[in-house]
């Protein structure tokens, strides 16, 4: 299990650096979205909340890439995964995918790192 969750944090990582790094450079293109979805997009933009967004994908692929604040990391993009994913399974579930991702890599870096939840989960 430590190899899987050690493949695991270092995929998140990557991940997390990538879509990070999208945030201010933009060499990935999104779909424009539509309806409500387009309505939620709006009302984050407004508080620059991609931004935070970008930052908070940065420092945490930095903290699991070094191995340094896991617990931390696993914390914030708990929460992080979980809007991701109700936002796609009630707005745009076409794009569901890559939060399906992130949420399996951090499900197995969580698993590999119980002991550091310990107090936290049970």
């Amino acid at each position: 299990m430590k190899t899987v969750s050690l493949v695991a944090r270092y995929l998140l990582a990557l991940m997390l650096l990538v879509f990070g790094l999208n945030k201010f450079l933009g060499f990935m293109s999104m779909p424009p979205p539509e309806g409500d979805a387009l309505t939620y997009f709006q009302g984050i933009a407004t508080v620059n909340m991609m931004t935070i967004l970008g930052v908070i994908y940065i420092l945490s692929a930095v903290a699991l890439a070094v191995g340094k604040a896991i617990g931390l990391a696993c914390v914030v993009l708990a929460a992080v995964a979980f809007n991701i994913l109700l936002f796609h399974l009630t707005l745009d579930l076409g794009g569901i995918v890559p939060g399906l991702i992130l949420t399996i890599l951090l499900v197995l870096v969580i698993a590999g790192n119980k002991s550091r939840f310990e107090g936290l989960l049970w």
